[in-house]
């Protein structure tokens, strides 16, 4: 069995060798990697780990996305925009520094409206020591849930994570459908206090609300959702060192919110609702009143999108962008992987051309992005592991 050091030191060995491959964005010749493989198996054997350079870092980060095989929208990884924050833990405030550099991050990302992919890489994880930062939320921006036994409101995908906040001090004073959860950070798994960020920055919050282009009724439910999806609890690898703390956004596809976050039974369960703003026929399904439903709530979202001005993907071209994609490394003799079932979209998956094409999941270890359990589980769980090659 390999130990630690030499399987951080052949992930890292893979990233170059990947890096050659994408000679458009490699500044190194052979003889320079090699010499730099030379420095960073002398640092892993000194130190366990090894310390990126800058460029190394962004590469790596963009890497990453596009070695997601579950994303959709990676053909666009060379614009993610990498936000080197792996120092700023040090800082007397860190807390607040971090705060900061977060704010930062949702302002530049939203752009007005006109999003740009952005991740903010905070501090690697060093061997055999706790985590210097983390955080307990799922999403930057994400909707509280609220459980009483009249039932849930609010995103019932977010129930236990409310819960946690609550018996930790957050005493929200709006508990309604839409209600931002606080931010929470740990330092070496130290909690802190949770921040109701969003209270006292309304601003950032930059919020869509849902009408439809033909029906008002829509608009009389008093739908709405963020704009900027930022994942703040998955890992960041890149070569081999770990980054447990590194949030990114790109920009949602209209499915995401329609389809499932509204959609599905086990969330906000809209179709009912959506049904009877058109008066469907609701007496069987082979009415497929559900289908009509979905579809007309995904024509809101996308509508509501564009009439506010905010970036928002089709799954349409979002699959045909995702294609020429896949026809362009092909052509460069680059292997794309991918995950069948989360390319496909909940709706409609037949008529995209991810439908029709078959892909290999096999998931590349050395720089991807990793689940891993979120950090308010993760002293419960003892980072039990799930057996899944998603995850760390």
């Amino acid at each position: 069995m390999k130990s630690p050091q030499q399987l951080c030191f052949d992930d890292a060995r893979s990233f170059f060798e990947e890096w050659q491959r994408h000679p458009e964005s490699s500044p190194l010749d052979s003889s320079s990697i090699l010499k730099r493989l030379q420095e960073i198996e002398m640092e892993i054997q000194a130190t366990g780990s090894y310390t990126h350079r800058f460029e190394e870092l962004v590469f790596g980060a963009r890497l990453a996305w596009k070695n997601s095989n579950r994303c959709i929208g990676r053909h666009l990884w060379r614009s993610l925009e990498v936000r080197d924050h792996r120092t700023l833990h040090q800082h007397p405030n860190r807390e607040a520094q971090i705060i900061q550099a977060l704010q930062t991050h949702l302002k530049d990302a939203f752009r007005g409206g006109k999003i740009r992919s952005v991740v903010s890489i905070f501090a690697p994880r060093i061997p055999n020591q706790p985590d210097e930062v983390r955080m307990a939320n799922h999403q930057l921006i994400r909707y509280a849930g609220f459980e009483a036994p009249s039932g849930i409101t609010g995103d019932p995908h977010s129930v236990k994570q409310t819960q946690h906040f609550e018996n930790v001090g957050w005493s929200p004073t709006n508990r309604g459908h839409f209600t931002p959860l606080p931010w929470q950070f740990y330092f070496k798994e130290l909690p802190s206090q949770p921040h109701d960020f969003f209270a006292s920055h309304p601003e950032l919050l930059h919020e869509v609300s849902i009408s439809h282009p033909t029906c008002e009724a829509i608009e009389s439910l008093g739908l709405k959702w963020y704009a900027l999806p930022v994942l703040a609890d998955m890992a960041l690898k890149i070569g081999g060192v770990v980054y447990p703390f590194a949030p990114f956004n790109g920009f949602y596809m209209g499915t995401e919110i329609g389809a499932r976050n509204f959609g599905d039974e086990n969330r906000y369960n809209l179709l009912p609702a959506i049904a009877a703003c058109f008066d469907l026929d609701r007496s069987s399904d082979r009415s497929l009143w559900k289908d009509q439903a979905l579809v007309e709530l995904n024509r809101a979202i996308l509508h509501s999108f564009d009439q506010a001005g905010i970036t928002i993907g089709d799954h349409h071209n979002l699959g045909a962008q995702f294609e020429a994609f896949c026809v362009h490394e092909s052509n460069q003799n680059r292997e794309i992987h991918g995950d069948w079932t989360w390319l496909n979209p909940p709706l409609s998956a037949s008529q995209t051309p991810q439908f029709h094409r078959d892909y290999d999941n096999t998931v590349c270890s050395h720089t991807n992005f990793f689940y891993q359990p979120p950090i308010w589980k993760k002293l419960q769980l003892h980072r039990a592991s799930s057996g899944c090659p998603f995850h760390l």
